[in-house]
């Protein structure tokens, strides 16, 4: 290896007269544009997506007692009201239930539609509901979750032995 050789000729090299880009497809323009508009349009529906479940996860949730005083407040938002049914519910049709949930010595009269109710629903039930108030001061609800305590209570615990140390 001669390091007293020739000099080598670092610079670029230049392409033919098409400015260098012998090989390579050129784009169009409107190609370009169709790229953009659709990574423009993917990040709009996932913003939308986003949108919508903050929007359900930031429904305001009340007590029977503070919906009831906050009426004029809540307007027509979509809340959650929590409560225990009082008496039991009246079939109106096959999809809809009217019954009244109550909390802190306040009630409200509720109007429910949608697929059946937990099983567990019924007088007495702590419930959580969403929905709106309708102009006749009804809650007009499209969905019931029940509300479970902590406490376990044995139904029958008379049939079921002490263990033996």
């Amino acid at each position: 290896m001669d390091v007293n050789g020739p000099d080598l000729d670092l610079s670029p090299r230049t392409g033919p007269s098409d400015g260098g880009t012998a090989g390579r497809p050129r784009r169009s323009r409107a190609r370009a544009w169709v790229g953009g508009l659709v990574i423009v349009g993917l990040l709009g529906a996932i913003g939308v997506v986003l949108v919508r479940q903050l929007d359900g996860a930031s429904l305001y949730y009340y007590n029977v007692d503070e919906a009831v005083a906050q009426r004029s407040d809540i307007g027509d938002r979509r809340i959650r009201i929590q409560g225990t049914v009082v008496g039991q519910p009246d079939e109106v049709d096959d999809e809809t239930l009217d019954f009244t949930v109550a909390f802190e010595g306040e009630s409200v009269d509720v109007r429910y539609s949608g697929v059946e109710p937990p099983p567990l629903f019924g007088a007495g039930t702590p419930s959580v509901l969403e929905g709106r108030f309708a102009e006749d001061g009804r809650f007009r609800s499209d969905r019931i979750v029940i509300k479970h305590t902590e406490d376990y209570k044995e139904s029958n615990s008379d049939r079921v032995a002490p263990e033996d140390p």
